[in-house]
């Protein structure tokens, strides 16, 4: 995946392109352009998102880089225009999207492993959080909290989890809003004390619609594997914690775990609180 050329040289291209055109000779103020082009990679934005159906996720991680290759855009056409005084001299700008491309193709990036764990306390028997654990059907939306990635930036919902089976081999089937869905196949089992899985997704696992430039199943991005773990406190307490295992390979691998620890911590957190309000509220019957 075209990670630099798409999120840095593409907009550093599209911006000289829009400066070479309203300052030719490279006259005017680089902060009054660079507001300009600012406002302009803004609105690509929008319609971007209104138009093309561009989805929160790929807006808010992309837009930081967008941003910053439209200031490069600006101060290196200036720069350019002001000491060549020729248009010509930009090209090399303009061009250099469509040069380092093929280049970029042939990188590989060394996988970067990281993981999220969340713990939650339970006022209910081992074997009630269990129950609740393994399936969580029919979630409904006022069960789940606000989060940043649910409420802001638009990340599919869970709906529905169900296991068809019973210990290793068993399977369950995971529902999420906006028509995602994909499986986990559970790889370790101890009743009432630990689950563990591999995450299954097919080609329709996430609709283009939802995410169209990220995909979980990918040389660079990847789920290896997720776990439940129970610790009994006493009688009708216990400890859940979650923990999911990831794998990146990007050229911005510290920048995608720190999105990563956002989604997942708030994953996390909505369906433990599901599971703490469903196994406390069958304790109370």
């Amino acid at each position: 995946m075209a990670f630099i050329t798409g999120l840095i040289l593409m907009p550093m291209a599209i911006t000289s392109l829009l400066i070479i055109q309203i300052d030719p000779r490279g006259t005017g103020s680089i902060r009054k352009h660079m507001k300009t082009a600012m406002l302009c990679m803004l609105g690509f934005i929008l319609i971007s998102m209104i138009i093309f159906g561009e989805a929160g996720i790929c807006v808010a991680m992309a837009a930081p880089f967008f941003f910053a290759g439209t200031a490069l855009g600006v101060y290196t056409t200036m720069r350019f225009l002001r000491q060549y005084h020729s248009k010509r001299s930009v090209t090399f700008v303009i061009a250099l999207p469509f040069l380092a491309l093929p280049l970029e193709n042939q990188i590989e990036y060394q996988d970067h492993f990281s993981s999220v764990t969340t713990v939650i306390e339970i006022n209910a028997p081992a074997h009630v959080i269990w129950n609740n654990t393994l399936a969580i059907p029919d979630i409904r939306p006022d069960e789940l909290g606000m989060t940043f990635s649910h409420s802001i930036v638009g990340v599919p919902k869970p709906e529905d989890a169900r296991i068809t089976g019973s210990g290793v081999g068993a399977v369950r089937h995971l529902k999420w809003g906006k028509g995602v869905n994909f499986e986990e196949v559970i790889t370790g089992w101890q009743e009432n004390r630990y689950l563990r899985w591999d995450f299954r997704f097919s080609d329709t696992s996430i609709p283009k619609a939802v995410e169209a430039h990220i995909s979980v199943n990918s040389d660079y991005l990847g789920l290896d594997y997720g776990e439940y773990s129970l610790e009994p406190i006493d009688e009708n307490r216990a400890r859940l914690t979650l923990k999911t295992q990831y794998r990146i390979a990007t050229p911005i691998n510290i920048y995608c775990d720190w999105w990563g620890q956002i989604f997942l911590n708030d994953f996390h957190s909505i369906v433990l609180n599901v599971i703490k309000e469903r196994s406390e509220k069958a304790t109370q019957v």
